[in-house]
């Protein structure tokens, strides 16, 4: 009886230390209510642009209230329209190192000028929105970054209307000014990016003989890489059934092979997946030249944001996710609808969206390393790391340049995030981040702000060791990149900031290290701090990764 309580009492007690026993799966009526509440309705910078601004803040508000740091801002189009690109952005351990292997999912938010919203592509919204209540509804911190990405002008559309004469303008502003300087910050060789998964259009599935178009037949049988796509839908009397998933044979193979096992695991096997190969890596500058016999065919099929993707830099990996759009019937001609006569929403349609949800979820968890099981944050944080708490210290700005800084904690949540300033008598910045459980690592980025061209909200970070003292806490690493405190575009500046009075061994150890700077030195510090922790893994984990190069 004794022992049975033993190990009863251990058990509780190691349910309260952890977090996460088990993933979640997409809510099919969450996803209905997005469909229904927010993104049904025709969302054109003409014709209803103020529900496609009530479609994009909603958006906003909701990624932002789910802990996710985010930003909106503006984008140039043509015939001076504006539009709204939105990004979101969920990190992990690996975040701003070369260790990085970032997982990217992305929708589009506009729809053609008299179209309704609902397939094309509020699927694709509803999906983001729900993927992003998943993810972040697990507490374990995750080794890769997770980004999600909404883009405005997406429809190809010129004349005096039109605001993307070439299609996808947003996407190509998100790869310009995003996606490359996070590379160059952060030194991730393109090509070992987990990749970006492109949805649009993802509602329509139509069991019906002859429901799926086969755009140009007679060329795209004999196409390089979709002949077996061809066979596959003819035999299954062209029955518009299946999710396509669009990928080159180089480059995106480990991407795709991953989405298609995830597939293969979840239920419901009559909702099926065809693939579309692109047999080159260069397959824009094929389609763009028009100069290859299929390049209309090949055009039709990478129609949309992948296009962005693979024309920015071939070497990141990209997958392309449709239910083909217009080329698969529904109750109605797709161009007969009206902007107020969206698609209807049968239970195989939204079961249909529910598994592509739930594999998306399912791939970007597996290629960003996230945990089942981990520390719960607020149990493995010093007592004293609170809402409110207030450090002081010095960050070291150079060669006997250091200067007095205070860290004010404005909240940590029990799901570990963190709101923090910065701030000295003349500068101040906005960091929101997350606290590791198992790492004690508190890991921070500015705050996203609104930006202009030149903005680059990536290119900076905070991390650094949480250590109970007898009257406080130490936080103390390294602030690394363009934070606006040297000058300097990848400069590394080590704090050491603490609360708690005078005296004592424990701040005694935060002067000694305030009056060194330099990489060594805030390594030996942590060193020392982990040294004392009793029965902490994390201490086996070497704090100096990429060639010595401080995290």
């Amino acid at each position: 009886m004794t022992r049975k309580l033993i190990i009863a009492v251990v058990a509780v007690i190691f349910m309260r230390a952890t977090a996460d026993a088990a993933y979640q799966k997409s809510d099919v009526n969450n996803l209905r209510e997005l469909l229904v509440d927010h993104f049904t309705g025709n969302r054109h910078h003409v014709t209803n642009p103020a529900g496609k601004k009530a479609a994009a803040d909603f958006l906003v508000a909701t990624l932002q209230s789910y802990g996710l740091q985010t930003l909106q801002y503006t984008i140039n189009g043509e015939n001076n329209y504006k539009g709204t690109n939105t990004f979101a952005f969920w990190p992990g351990r690996n975040t701003g190192t070369a260790l990085d292997r970032p997982i990217v999912v992305t929708a589009d938010l506009d729809t053609d000028k008299e179209s309704p919203g609902r397939d094309d592509n509020g699927s694709g919204l509803a999906a983001v929105v729900e993927i992003a209540r998943l993810i972040t509804s697990q507490t374990c911190v995750q080794d890769n970054s997770i980004f999600f990405a909404v883009f405005d002008f997406e429809e190809k559309e010129g004349g005096a209307t039109g605001a993307c004469s070439t299609g996808s303008c947003g996407s190509a502003n998100f790869v310009q000014f995003l996606v490359k300087p996070y590379i160059d910050f952060s030194k991730v060789d393109p090509a070992m990016w987990s990749g970006f998964i492109s949805v649009d259009c993802m509602l329509n599935y139509n069991n019906s003989a002859m429901s799926q178009e086969i755009p140009h037949e007679d060329a795209f049988k004999e196409t390089p890489g979709l002949t077996d796509l061809y066979n596959s839908v003819k035999a299954d009397n062209q029955r518009g059934n299946f999710l396509l998933v669009v990928y080159r044979s180089d480059g995106d193979a480990s991407l795709h092979s991953k989405f298609q096992s995830h597939w293969d695991k979840e239920d419901n096997p009559q909702y099926k997946m065809l693939s579309p190969v692109m047999p080159y890596k260069n397959i824009t500058d094929i389609v763009d030249a028009e100069q290859n016999p299929y390049w209309q065919v090949y055009e039709q099929v990478i129609k949309g944001d992948v296009h962005s993707f693979w024309k920015g830099n071939e070497d990141i990996p990209a997958i392309f996710l449709s239910d083909s759009g217009y080329l698969r019937h529904s109750e109605k001609d797709w161009f007969s609808r009206g902007p107020d006569d969206p698609i209807e929403l049968t239970t195989d349609r939204l079961q249909f969206l529910k598994k592509t949800t739930d594999v998306i979820t399912a791939v970007i968890r597996d290629m960003a390393g996230t945990r089942e099981e981990c520390r719960d944050p607020v149990a493995e944080s010093p007592s004293g790391f609170q809402t409110g708490l207030k450090l002081s210290g010095e960050l070291t700005l150079g060669p006997s340049i250091r200067s007095t800084y205070q860290l004010h904690i404005k909240s940590f949540t029990s799901s570990g995030i963190v709101m923090a300033t910065l701030s000295n008598s003349s500068w101040t910045v906005d960091f929101k981040g997350r606290y590791d459980g198992d790492t004690h690592l508190l890991m921070l980025q500015p705050e996203l702000v609104a930006m202009d061209p030149m903005y680059r909200p990536m290119d900076c970070g905070m991390t650094g060791n949480l250590e109970e003292l007898s009257d406080g806490v130490l936080y103390s690493g390294q602030l690394n990149g363009d934070c606006g405190l040297t000058g300097e575009k990848f400069a590394y500046v080590t704090f050491v900031l603490y609360s708690g009075g005078p005296g004592g061994t424990s701040l005694a150890v935060a002067v000694i290290l305030s009056l060194a700077s330099g990489i060594l030195v805030t390594a030996l510090a942590a060193w020392c701090i982990i040294k004392r922790r009793r029965g902490y893994k994390g201490a086996e984990t070497p704090l100096l990764k990429n060639e010595g190069k401080p995290l």
